[in-house]
């Protein structure tokens, strides 16, 4: 009987710690809260403004489902973070962060956008009518 009680605790516990020690998705910044963006998400709000103003934002455009594909996959319950919402209305909604933190990095901007869009993501598939 002991021996059945010992076989059962290892089959429950080993399970649990590896679980334990299974990295998990979550911030990625250092300690210090830095981290490394990449291509246009380095660039400042104040040039992302100045290049939109001249309708040269299509290079940010292409950016950007990039980075928010990378949000829906690294979320939880997340199947489209944008909602119903679409770029050009994403990068409106942003303009007054973009004039408040024209040094910002863009991604931190998007960073933000994020956050106000996680209430009104899509956390299901639509269904299909037939």
């Amino acid at each position: 009987m002991r021996h059945t009680a010992r076989l059962t605790m290892v089959y429950l516990l080993v399970p649990v710690l590896l679980l334990l020690c299974m990295p998990l998705p979550g911030s990625s910044r250092d300690a210090q809260g830095n981290d490394v963006a990449l291509g246009f998400g380095l660039e400042s709000c104040q040039t992302f403004l100045q290049v939109w103003s001249n309708g040269l934002d299509l290079p940010y455009c292409h950016w950007l489902p990039g980075y928010l594909t990378a949000v829906n996959k690294l979320t939880k319950n997340t199947v489209d973070i944008r909602g119903t919402t679409d770029i050009d209305g994403m990068l409106g909604s942003s303009e007054q962060y973009f004039l408040k933190h024209p040094l910002y990095a863009f991604s931190r901007a998007m960073e933000s956008l994020v956050a106000d869009l996680y209430p009104k993501r899509m956390t299901h598939m639509p269904q299909k009518h037939e």
